[in-house]
């Protein structure tokens, strides 16, 4: 697999589904799902998108404002596995990240897993960081400065045919008042997936306390063509 330069650089197209292809199963629902391959089926394109990370909060005091940054987007990865009939495949749909007071979460990835052979992940985009105002706005209450959370990059990629993995955008760290925006899925989402999916959460616009929390990222998908 190749490397990106940089996060949300295309490497790879998603392909044409085969011609023979009949029949579409979508996974949107965070969660773990089984499918048994079918009579007759010896191959299954798959394209998966990992779930967005949270957008974190908002914080401000008397002299300093600082919006939340957002979440990172999740990784999308493609490929056409050969399977038997009678397979029993394990598809997992990422779950986004949430976004409690303070930092934003990262999500969880989207994955294929079946014995024998082939498999697939998506990585999940990280949760953006936020400002600490009572440390003048400047540091994180990790210790990290302000910034948007990475996009999905590592566990990512497909044992079959046709391959490709383009990586999630990392999200934008707050502008003074105003909320960063989530990062964008790794380009080749399955058009067959809810509008949105893989996409980070937005950060918070600035907010003196209790704050304001950001966005929840959201949530992965998986898609089945045989």
């Amino acid at each position: 697999m190749g490397v990106a330069a940089a996060a949300g650089v295309l490497l790879a197209t998603a392909g044409t589904v085969p011609a023979y292809a009949q029949t579409q199963r979508v996974y949107a629902a965070p969660g773990t799902n089984t499918f048994t391959v079918p009579t007759g089926v010896s191959r299954i394109r798959v394209v998966l998108t990992g779930a967005g990370g949270g957008g974190s909060m908002g914080t401000g005091n008397t002299v300093y404002l600082s919006g939340g940054s957002g979440g990172g987007g999740g990784a999308t990865s493609f490929c056409t596995l050969a399977v038997q009939p009678g397979d029993q495949m394990t598809i997992t749909v990422g779950a986004g990240g949430a976004a409690p007071n303070g930092d934003g979460l990262a999500g969880t990835a989207s994955s294929v897993a079946y014995a024998g052979a082939g498999g697939a992940s998506a990585d999940a985009g990280g949760g953006g960081a936020s400002a600490d105002a009572g440390g003048g706005g400047h540091t994180g209450p990790g210790g990290h400065d302000n910034a948007g959370g990475a996009g999905g990059m590592n566990a990512t990629w497909c044992a079959g045919d046709d391959a490709g993995q383009n990586f999630g955008q990392a999200g934008t760290a707050g502008v003074k008042d105003t909320g960063g925006p989530g990062g964008a899925p790794g380009a080749g989402v399955s058009s067959a997936c809810p509008a949105g999916v893989g996409r980070g959460g937005n950060g918070a616009d600035s907010a003196p306390a209790p704050y304001r929390r950001g966005f929840p990222g959201a949530n992965g998908c998986v898609v089945l063509t045989y």
